[in-house]
């Protein structure tokens, strides 16, 4: 059966609540079923099975209602062709969408059609056969310790929770869900760890906190200047609760704009202030030079550029990719490789100087 709905969102769900049933009844036509009825069905079954978080359920059903369904949705299941599916990803890319973000449109309609295939909508997905564009690797920037300090110490002065969240990001090399969900008893100062056990998504404006990226907890050594950090943002924070005359929660959190640290920083807040933050740096840098900055002292940094500093920082002092990994939670360490292969050359001419001290007459 084909079947187009217009109206509001909690009438949607009651008519696809309406198409479940019958086609647990066996009462769907799966020959005459359209690409939107199978992405319904496909929402819902990767939701109420637990095989995607809420976050991922968002964006996929967020991406669904933005071009896959305008495009596709009307299309017959078993009229989907190849070449239709190649048609509208070139189509994408003309429209200024990057080739990543194509791929992603692509994943979501591949994931969906072998499900299909599974249900018996399909003999076979024709997605297996369309042709995903090629992702440009994305531009890796990377602060240098000189802007790295100077950022922290600019926030020191306006900002002491995003002071403390740009230092432990770039000694943790922790993702910015992973730093904002970090409560005070994850933090072991007389040990010099931080446990890294959970991580904190927006969906839909609403913060959830749930297990980490790779469902993995993991603890990360800090040296002296991190633990330095950490006192010193424990006297602010204590500090801030006695002025404000607002004790601190139970637990709290490490990094709260709350004087009782019982609410944790919206990550999205996180990475505007930091945006601003560079903008201010690089302003003051602008001014100090006269009104000029040479390229490699702009400060045109994402928050999630000091995960990469931590990264490549390790990678170039000689740290073996095992521990590199395991330390920012990569699942594998094949993938800390693949995604950091520029920062071994540092390490290939170390290893060029030792070789030649090898055949270096004594």
């Amino acid at each position: 059966m084909t079947r187009t709905f217009r109206g509001t969102e909690t009438a949607a769900r009651k008519a696809l609540a309406k198409l479940v049933t019958e086609v647990e009844a066996g009462n769907f036509e799966r020959s005459r079923a359209t690409v939107g009825e199978l992405l319904d069905r496909w929402l819902e079954h990767i939701e109420g099975s637990g095989k995607a978080r809420e976050k991922t359920v968002y964006e996929y059903r967020r991406k669904i209602e933005g071009r896959i369904r305008p495009a596709l949705g009307s299309v017959a299941l078993a009229k989907l062709e190849t070449d239709t599916l190649d048609a509208w990803y070139q189509r994408w890319l003309a429209e200024g969408l990057s080739p990543s973000t194509v791929r992603v449109y692509h994943s979501i309609l591949s994931a969906a059609c072998r499900q299909a295939v599974k249900w018996g909508w399909l003999e076979q997905a024709p997605t297996e056969r369309a042709t995903a564009p090629t992702p440009r690797p994305p531009v890796m920037r990377v602060p240098t310790p000189e802007q790295l300090f100077r950022l922290v110490q600019t926030a020191e002065d306006e900002d002491p929770v995003l002071a403390a969240a740009v230092a432990l990001a770039a000694l943790t090399g922790a993702r910015r869900g992973e730093l904002v969900a970090l409560r005070w008893s994850d933090v072991d100062l007389e040990g010099g760890t931080v446990r890294i056990a959970r991580a904190m998504t927006v969906v839909a404006g609403r913060s959830i906190e749930g297990p980490t990226k790779s469902h993995q907890i993991r603890t990360v050594a800090l040296d002296e200047v991190g633990i330095e950090a950490l006192v010193r943002h424990w006297s602010f924070v204590t500090g801030r609760a006695e002025l404000a005359e607002s004790p601190l929660v139970e637990d709290p959190f490490v990094l709260s704009y709350q004087a009782h640290s019982g609410t944790a920083v919206s990550p999205d807040t996180l990475t505007h202030r930091f945006s601003r933050l560079c903008r201010i740096v690089e302003a003051s840098a602008k001014k100090a030079n006269g009104g000029k900055l040479a390229a490699s002292e702009r400060y045109g940094f994402h928050f999630h550029e000091l995960r990469h500093f931590s990264v490549t920082t390790l990678i170039a002092a000689g740290v073996d990719i095992r521990t590199v990994a395991e330390r920012h939670g990569h699942s594998q360490a094949t993938m800390t490789l693949n995604r950091y292969a520029h920062a071994l050359p540092e390490r290939d001419r170390a290893a060029a100087a030792v070789l030649g001290r090898a055949l270096t007459p004594r």
